[in-house]
């Protein structure tokens, strides 16, 4: 074999090897990425599982208190209306004790709904 042919086979040889590390580079590469994309899939999943999660229990909560003042709501109406009509406002506009206090029963309950 001539020199020149040898170059050529060593040339290519070389190419190849050359070649063959580029591919095996590239496709290590985009197998890592590829494994990168799932993994930041599956961490947005489960973020998004915990946020439904925490949205449900907050929505059990909400329910309860909504029950809770739906609850006491006609009492603390029927409270005052009764206080209303058996002690009506005298002439002078003060509020005596007993219907101040069902007014503050009032603004806690819906202050405790919030």
């Amino acid at each position: 074999m001539s020199l020149r042919a040898q170059l050529i086979a060593g040339a290519v040889l070389a190419l190849a090897v050359v070649g063959g590390a580029w591919w095996l580079h590239h496709d290590g590469y985009a197998q890592g990425r590829a494994d990168e994309q799932t993994a930041a899939k599956i961490a947005a999943a489960k973020q998004y599982e915990a946020d439904v999660k925490r949205i449900n229990d907050s929505v059990g909560v909400l329910q309860a208190r909504l029950e809770e003042l739906q609850n006491a709501k006609p009492k603390i109406i029927t409270q005052y209306r009764d206080r209303v009509v058996k002690v009506p406002l005298p002439a002078d506009c003060r509020i005596d004790d007993g219907r101040l206090h069902d007014i503050q029963t009032a603004i806690g309950a819906a202050s405790t709904a919030r």
